[in-house]
């Protein structure tokens, strides 16, 4: 048993529309949060459990017991906040749940935890120990990482108790306005959440998020349970899990890495009004237009709400209007004067404010195109209807202190801000999906994301496959709303593409698949396979090749465009920086940070003279990951090169962007036809 302390957190909650310059009177709620004592967190060594390094990232010391976790609002693309309308909207977006006027409580902190040693919910018990949440099970920064493979908890509870003093009693179970929802950023693998004694809902998905309407449930003025029950087998079972293997915990090497089991993103409640939006879907590919619907739901019978939609530019000032109903894809014309598509150059995002009744959200549009068109040689991409060489980062989106779970926003942030630092002006996002802020990041630094579907990186079979699908479909419902996404990867190498045949339910081979990916999105290119055997069957929008260490001379096609997919792998081992002392290795090992440089200005320039045909390369990799010492960063985020190294590599890969720019192709040839 552990001692509990008390934290309480205020959140002055009001469902007034941002639009509204004068806010309502909010409605004042108390949440009152029962946590474990925080001595019964702390951080252990952050390196492999079989050796003796502790490399933690700069940002881990700004994490403490005491302090809430990744405080930001969780979801930028879609925010609520009940003090009216600022002169920064871009401020809402980064804004925490003490401040005045937020409708949003975040749940991060530390949590009562144990191993599952059976599945019926441990109601009104306290669990013997404690975790620091969102942080997965294996990460230093949880408290529980696990010595040894053996040790691994596939099965676990959560539980947190708290006070809702509601000051008003204005909740829909009993007649009133407001709402309460409970969000998940992502869990990995599969859920049971539980409140006050009553099963809420299950969720199946490392990658995407949830929420419940918890309202009717919540009692005021007493003390609430949540419990979430989570199994995840890792690597043991069918399911999608990209770069995680349990067997990485004793024995660390190759391309997996230590696995990210149990809660890993922001767990938060929010108030909202009781017809309130539920989600939003933005299709800004266009150069003069953004076609935007919303979901509304309502304990009403009918929804004949009309919704209100007002687009500005950054200094605040209202563009145009328009409205339209509930689930109706309206069309907003951006009027010329006004117009200025987002690149890596200009990143320029318009405020979006969605509007029903008494709830407003806050969102925002890139207005971009991203087109296959004819080249000089075969076919390229095109972005805003130039071709632009797309050179980038193959990144894991791994930490050494938190596994996928970045310890700070700060920290989310930096990895993006590394790409233009390098010269670069693209990321692949390699076998994960990242939390929204990261993505948010993306928007505004202006880097190209080629977003990959998680593999099951070995072992895939035809149980795969339903649960490979279900996990695509809500990748690409959940980050479809961002400008810097261009392009989809549906395979990598080898991992899984063989277990789609069409022979077994669900019937989806490779072929089905690219179908499935361009019937949901059809506004972004797709890439079949990176470097697999089916990128040889040359369907999907890119021919993909993957040559380590030095690149191939891949050929664009009449169908597709020509990328290196994968290259390079050169290794510095740095001293003091390794995951597991003196045991890093690399498909390149060089002696010093400087050879590293020199060997890659001589792959970049080798690049450089393949543009007139060659579209696209993703080095590996943005930072060393545990064992595979490749990248430019070492594991805790510490630049291997000098300053005067730095600026070779930026001038090396600025020098590919400029050659292709010189060697521009043909007027882009539309793929899609944008919506009127």
């Amino acid at each position: 048993m552990i001692p509990s302390c008390l934290v309480s957190l205020i959140v002055t909650a009001s469902v007034n529309s941002i639009l509204h310059h004068a806010p309502v009177a909010a409605v004042e709620n108390t949440f009152t949060f029962y946590r474990p004592h925080p001595n019964s967190w702390k951080r252990t060594q952050c390196g492999s459990p079989s050796g003796t390094a502790d490399i933690p990232s700069k940002w881990a010391s700004q994490i403490t017991a005491m302090s809430t976790p990744l405080p930001a609002y969780p979801r930028p693309q879609m925010v609520r906040h009940g003090n009216g309308l600022r002169e920064d909207l871009t401020s809402l977006r980064d804004h925490h749940d003490s401040e005045l006027g937020s409708v949003w409580t975040n749940l991060n902190g530390i949590w009562e935890w144990e191993p599952a040693v059976q599945t019926s919910p441990p109601f009104g018990r306290t669990l013997n120990t404690s975790i620091l949440v969102p942080f997965p099970v294996e990460s230093c920064l949880s408290g529980r990482v696990p010595s040894s493979s053996a040790m691994i908890i596939q099965k676990m509870w959560y539980r947190l108790t708290f006070n809702y003093n509601n000051k008003d009693d204005d909740h829909a179970q009993d007649g009133g306005s407001n709402r309460i929802l409970l969000h998940f950023g992502a869990i990995d693998w599969r859920s049971v959440i539980y409140f006050n004694g009553q099963q809420l809902g299950n969720h199946t998905g490392g990658y995407d998020g949830f929420d419940l309407d918890i309202t009717k449930f919540l009692f005021s003025n007493v003390t609430n349970e949540l419990l979430v029950y989570v199994f995840d087998p890792s690597d043991l079972g069918a399911q999608p899990n990209g770069k995680q293997r349990i067997s990485a915990i004793d024995s660390p090497g190759g391309d997996t890495y230590t696995p990210s089991s149990g809660i890993w993103q922001t767990v938060w409640m929010e108030i909202v009004p009781n017809t309130y939006i539920r989600d939003i879907s933005i299709n800004q590919v266009s150069t003069e237009s953004v076609t935007v619907s919303a979901v509304v739901v309502s304990s009403s019978i009918a929804i004949t709400t009309t919704i209100r939609f007002q687009v500005m530019d950054r200094a605040g000032n209202t563009i145009v209007t328009a409205s339209g109903n509930p689930g109706q894809k309206v069309t907003i014309m951006i009027p010329a004067p006004q117009r200025r598509l987002w690149s890596p150059d200009d990143p320029y995002l318009y405020d979006l404010v969605i509007t029903v009744g008494d709830d407003s959200v806050l969102a925002y549009v890139g207005l971009r195109t991203f087109d296959l068109g004819d080249g000089p040689k075969g076919k390229r991409p095109f972005l805003n209807g130039n071709f632009t060489f797309l050179a980038g980062f193959l990144d894991q989106s791994w930490w050494p202190d938190g596994q996928y779970t970045a310890p700070t926003d700060e920290a989310l942030a930096f990895d993006v801000q590394v790409v233009p630092m390098f010269g670069l002006n693209m990321i692949r996002l390699h076998q994960k999906v990242n939390p929204e802020r990261w993505y948010y990041h993306a928007d505004k630094i202006g880097v190209i994301v080629f977003q990959d579907m998680p593999q099951k990186y070995t072992g895939a079979s035809k149980a795969t496959v339903p649960l490979f699908v279900k996990d695509f479909k809500a990748m690409i419902r959940g980050r479809g709303n961002h400008p810097c996404v261009v392009q989809y990867t549906i395979f990598n190498e080898g991992d899984c593409w063989k277990a789609f045949d069409n022979n077994t339910k669900p019937y989806y081979d490779v072929k089905s698949m690219v179908a499935l990916a361009q019937q949901l999105d059809p506004t972004r290119l797709v890439d079949t396979d990176s470097g697999g055997g089916a990128n040889n069957l040359y369907i999907g929008n890119v021919n993909d090749i993957h040559s380590y260490p030095y690149p191939r001379d891949p050929q664009p096609s009449s169908r597709q465009y020509a990328m290196i997919g994968e290259f390079g792998g050169i290794g510095a081992f740095v001293q003091g920086k390794e995951w597991k002392p003196n045991s890093c290795y690399a498909y390149l090992r060089v002696d010093t940070p400087k050879d590293e440089a020199d060997a890659y200005v001589k792959m970049a320039a080798k690049i450089e003279s393949w543009v007139d045909h060659v579209s696209a390369s993703v080095y590996t990799q943005t930072t060393d990951v545990e064992l595979e010492c490749d990248g430019f960063l070492n594991y805790d985020r510490s630049n291997k090169f000098s300053v005067a190294d730095t600026a070779r590599i930026r001038l090396a890969n600025q020098a590919i962007i400029k050659a292709a720019a010189a060697a521009q192709g043909v007027k882009t040839q539309k793929l899609w036809s944008e919506v009127s």
